[in-house]
């Protein structure tokens, strides 16, 4: 699985991260046909070029724009611009998704309805191609998993269209709390803006998992390079990663980290119990499971316990603290093996039916019907299920080569 890991401790922008991903080798012409999409002057100049920050050698980019008379614009006037554009749709979501994330956070900021926020720096063209720039990057490359580190808080005051205001200014942090994206304190003898609202927005689009993942193989690196010089380094790296690579075979169990969260209760009644337990699986529980327990002064307890993936992880815990009447859970990491599989449809004789397919290391497909539509169709034609299933997995038959079929 291709994925990608951001290391931006030491800063990101969004030009940062266009020229690391243009170093990891997403085409230039990727950039230029963004020009072109979005109908920009053809007097704008966007090179990226290779240099150095304090040794360290990367790509960083340098823009000309033009004297454009119209830069403050607003987010309805941003999302025509993109949407009027040739862009490919993922692009268009996602930028305007950045945008979105950018407008909930200064509306905050200035106490505005979002409708009335409007753009200064962020609305330039030059934070528009950034942001388009990224966003297409990372289409082109595709990952299934995106990385992030924690980006940093930085410190001192900068200039802007408002006046002088503390780093990080007041729109990164809104973002940071809106969006729960931990910031991390650099010792860092710089002062100034290291996170920008364009860089802490693009995370909070495209974020997947936070920290570094458990086993990486790397397969190349991508150096972008910030524009200013601070008496340190300063650059932003992009790791293309293979994970499990041992088993990128298509019949090959992969492993998969995953988090296990669980809550020892002795004071609900059944009923919430499985309110609870819905709740869990509607924020994004792979699955739950529960089983009496005996607890301290011999009291009867039920082990509530459900397995995540990282990504859903904190919203677990707000059901937990939330809909539960615990006051702690217990949460591991752990790994598992599975084996690849998929859900397709087919028609049968009995209408539309969603089959599991599972493919064994042998190379069989071993495939199980879904039971709820198992049900819908014995109450509709009174037929036992398992005359029904029976009939379907024989019908199957004939496209499955089948090594099990009573699983």
């Amino acid at each position: 699985m291709k994925s990608i890991f951001i290391d931006c401790r030491l800063g990101i922008s969004g030009d940062m991260l266009a020229s690391a991903l243009l170093d990891l080798g997403v085409p230039y012409s990727i950039f230029l046909d963004n020009l072109v999409s979005l109908n920009i002057d053809k007097n704008y100049n966007l090179k990226f070029k290779v240099g150095d920050s304090e040794g360290i050698k990367g790509i960083v980019c340098a823009k000309n724009e033009i004297d454009f008379k119209d830069l403050s614009r607003s987010l309805n006037d941003i999302k025509n611009l993109l949407l009027d554009s040739s862009l490919n749709d993922y692009v268009k979501k996602k930028s305007i998704r950045v945008f979105e994330i950018l407008a909930e956070a200064e509306a905050v900021v200035h106490g505005n309805e979002i409708s009335d926020v409007h753009f200064h720096e962020l609305g330039s063209i030059d934070s528009i191609v950034d942001v388009v720039n990224a966003c297409s990057a990372i289409d082109f490359l595709k990952p299934y998993n995106i990385y992030f580190s924690n980006p940093p808080f930085g410190k001192g005051i900068v200039s802007t269209s408002h006046g002088p205001l503390p780093v990080p200014v007041p729109t990164v942090i809104e973002i940071a709390r809106q969006k729960k994206i931990p910031l991390t304190f650099l010792d860092d003898k710089y002062f100034g803006e290291i996170t920008t609202p364009t860089g802490i927005a693009l995370i909070a689009t495209f974020l997947d998992k936070f920290a570094q993942p458990d086993q990486i193989n790397i397969k190349k690196i991508g150096i972008g390079l910030g524009s200013k010089n601070i008496s340190r380094p300063n650059f932003l790296r992009v790791l293309l990663i293979d994970e499990n690579d041992d088993h990128i075979e298509i019949n090959k169990p992969s492993s998969e980290t995953i988090i296990s969260q669980e809550a020892w209760i002795d004071d609900s009644t059944p009923e919430d119990v499985a309110v609870l337990i819905e709740r869990l699986r509607s924020a994004g529980a792979i699955d739950v499971i529960c089983y009496s327990v005996d607890m301290k002064k011999n009291r009867k307890g039920i082990c509530i316990q459900a397995i995540v993936y990282p990504k859903h992880k904190n919203l677990l815990r707000e059901v937990w603290f939330n809909y539960s009447t615990t006051i702690g859970i217990r949460e591991n990491k752990i790994n598992r093996w599975i084996l690849p599989r998929r859900t397709v449809s087919h028609k049968t004789k009995f209408g539309t039916v969603n089959v599991k397919q599972v493919m064994r290391p042998n190379g069989q497909i071993s495939i199980k019907i879904e039971h709820q539509d198992l049900t819908q169709i014995t109450l509709s034609t009174g037929i036992p299920i398992e005359e029904i299933r029976q009939k379907l997995i024989s019908e199957l038959s004939e496209i499955y080569e089948l090594d099990d079929l009573s699983f």
